[in-house]
C-alpha cells in the first residue's frame, strides 16, 4: 500500500508530509534531484524539514538520487544523507544512519550497465546482502569489473561533464521549442537537470486519448497517470529529453504542438461548456 503526497515546486510539503506521516509508513520514499517523473528539485530546506519530520517519527527515508550528478544549471543541494549527518552531528548525536542512499551508474555510465550503490548503517546493509543473495546472487561480475577499472582513473568525471553538457543543450532545446509551439493553456516545468520535464494540459483533456492522436505523428509520451497510485494525472505527462539531438527535438515537440491545438480546437470549446 502506498500513501501518496503531492509535491509542490519546492518538494514535499510539510504540512502534507506531517499527515502522511499519521499514517504509519514503514519508510518514505524521496527522490529529491531532478524527480522522476517531474523534474523538481527539491529546496534544501525542505529536505532538512521532511530529516525532522521524519526522525519526529522514527521513520527511516530512503533517498534515490540516480540523476544527481546530471545538473545542467543553479547551485548544488547537499543530499539528504549529507544533512541528515550534519543534523546528527549538530544535536550532539552520534550518527545512526536515519538515511539509506542509492545511487546507480545508468544513468552516468551506460543504461545497460545495471549497476548501482548504497550508503547505509551496517546491519542494513547486511540484510540488503542476505536480500540480494536470496534473489539472483550478486550483480553481474563482468559489470562489476567494468565499473571498477573505470573508476580507477579520471574517465567519468570527464564523462559526465560531456554528457552534462549534452543533455543540457537537450533540455534547452525542447524548452524552447515548447515556449515556441505549445498553444496557451498548456504549463511545464523547468528542470535544472535529470532527464524529464512534466507537462499539465488543461483538466478536462486525457493524456491517454492524446496519445493516440501524438502517434499518428510518430511522437510519444507518457501520460501521468501511470505515475500516480490512485489514478490521478490523467491531463498530464512526461517528456525524456535525453534521446534525441535538438534538431529532432525542435520537430517532436512542434508536431505535438500541432496535435495539441487541434484536439483542443475540436474538443475544447465542448469541454468548456
Amino acid at each position: 500500500e502506498y500513501i501518496a503526497v503531492p509535491l509542490d515546486e519546492n518538494g514535499l510539503p510539510p504540512d502534507a508530509l506531517e499527515a502522511a506521516m499519521r499514517s504509519g509508513p514503514k519508510f518514505v520514499y524521496a527522490l529529491p534531484n531532478f524527480q522522476n517523473p517531474c523534474g523538481i528539485t527539491w529546496s534544501e530546506e525542505r529536505r532538512k524539514k521532511l530529516l525532522e519530520i521524519a526522525d519526529h517519527y522514527g521513520v527511516p527515508v530512503l533517498e534515490d538520487d540516480p540523476y544527481g550528478q546530471l545538473r545542467y544549471e543553479g547551485d548544488h543541494i547537499p543530499p539528504l544523507v549529507a544533512l541528515d549527518a550534519k543534523l546528527q552531528a549538530n544535536n550532539g548525536a552520534p550518527y545512526t544512519g536515519n538515511v539509506i542512499y542509492l545511487s546507480t551508474f545508468s544513468k552516468t555510465l551506460a543504461p545497460g550497465l545495471r549497476l548501482a550503490w548504497v550508503i547505509a548503517p551496517n546491519d542494513v546493509i547486511k540484510k540488503l546482502v542476505q536480500a540480494k543473495q536470496g534473489t539472483d546472487l550478486h550483480a553481474s561480475t563482468l559489470s562489476q569489473m567494468l565499473a571498477y577499472e573505470v573508476l580507477q582513473n579520471d574517465f567519468l568525471p570527464a564523462h559526465v561533464k560531456r554528457i552534462r553538457a549534452l543533455y543540457g543543450e537537450r533540455r534547452d532545446a525542447m524548452l524552447k521549442a515548447l515556449e515556441a509551439f505549445f498553444p496557451a493553456g498548456v504549463s511545464w516545468t523547468r528542470p535544472q537537470g535529470g532527464l524529464f520535464l512534466w507537462l499539465t494540459f488543461p483538466e478536462w483533456l486525457d493524456a491517454a486519448d492524446l496519445l493516440k492522436e501524438a502517434v499518428k505523428e510518430k511522437v510519444a509520451f507518457v501520460p501521468g497517470v501511470s505515475f500516480h497510485s490512485d489514478g490521478g494525472g490523467k491531463n498530464t505527462a512526461r517528456l525524456n529529453f535525453s534521446f534525441c539531438n535538438p534538431e529532432k527535438i525542435e520537430e517532436g515537440i512542434r508536431r505535438l504542438g500541432y496535435v495539441l491545438e487541434r484536439v483542443i480546437a475540436e474538443r475544447g470549446a465542448g469541454a468548456a461548456v
